[in-house]
């Protein structure tokens, strides 16, 4: 499989051309006897927020490290403009990721580092940045989400929710083409998630970048998606515009989306059913 194909597609919506991002095609990945997704395709439109939605253990998190070439799948590729993320190793593989920012579901912040050298760390890692330049960047990241005066503070001194901004702080440094969070609002209150919400939408305004967002949580993806995808036993049951998705007569994107217990989705992955697609295929 070559290295380098033609650049992502682009998709027309109401007139408008949307340019694909991230263009994933025929997605496959098992963890031995476990298949965690199969055959998932979708154009991940540029500039814009994607939410990736699903019940729990349906490969999210996986997903997106597919993504970002953490992990590579068993059939299918990712594209990031002309480049297969998926095959490439080495140094193409440690450029492509420069163009990538990852708000882990903690934060994943170093403890024996402050908040500042948390902040500073891809910078003195990745640049050649001088300190003066490189604390203009990490104090106006600082101010981006918040954590202004909270530069000398240790990971251990902050609530979670500071924890998981430094964290974003950080996957800014660099200025990154495209931003993934994984579970931001994991274990952050409805007001503290509301705030999180406005910041990506702040974000989203002031760097133009592409944000793929992994949630459970259908406020915020009501609040701050352009485009939804749903996972589902395995298969991506749908994707596409906001308005779309929530006005699906889809039985798993209606049940999902509205917290019902009624539907194809039960208590457990043993417990969901096959649903009936509105096209008569089953998911």
């Amino acid at each position: 499989m070559p290295r380098s194909v033609p650049s992502a597609s682009t998709e027309e919506r109401n007139g408008i051309v949307l340019e694909a991002a991230i263009s994933v095609q025929g997605l496959t990945k098992a963890f031995g006897p476990q298949t965690i997704f199969e055959d998932v395709s979708m154009e991940i439109p540029k500039g814009l927020v994607t939410i990736v939605l699903g019940p729990s253990g349906t490969g999210k998190s996986v997903f997106l490290k597919h993504l970002v070439g953490l992990l590579r799948p068993d059939r299918g590729r990712v594209l990031i403009g002309s480049d297969n993320i998926s095959v490439l190793h080495g140094r193409e593989l440690y450029a492509l990721r420069k163009k990538f920012g990852v708000l882990f579901q903690d934060g994943a912040l170093f403890g024996s580092m402050s908040v500042y050298d948390n902040t500073a760390f891809p910078l003195r890692e990745h640049t050649r940045k001088p300190e003066s330049e490189i604390r203009r960047i990490v104090v106006e990241k600082l101010e981006l989400v918040g954590l202004r005066g909270a530069e000398l503070k240790f990971p251990g001194e902050i609530s979670g929710g500071m924890r998981k901004r430094a964290g974003l702080a950080r996957a800014l440094v660099l200025d990154p083409e495209i931003i993934l969070f994984d579970e931001p609002d994991s274990g952050l209150d409805p007001v503290r998630t509301a705030f999180l919400n406005e910041l990506v939408l702040d974000l989203k305004a002031q760097t133009g970048a592409t944000m793929i967002i992994v949630t459970h949580h259908i406020p915020s993806a009501a609040q701050v998606a352009d485009y939804i995808g749903l996972l589902f036993r395995r298969r991506l049951v749908s994707f596409g515009p906001k308005e779309d998705m929530f006005t699906s007569t889809d039985p798993v994107v209606k049940q999902f989306l509205a917290g019902a217990t009624d539907g194809p989705i039960g208590m457990s992955e043993e417990k969901d059913r096959p649903s009936d697609s509105p096209d008569g295929s089953k998911t």
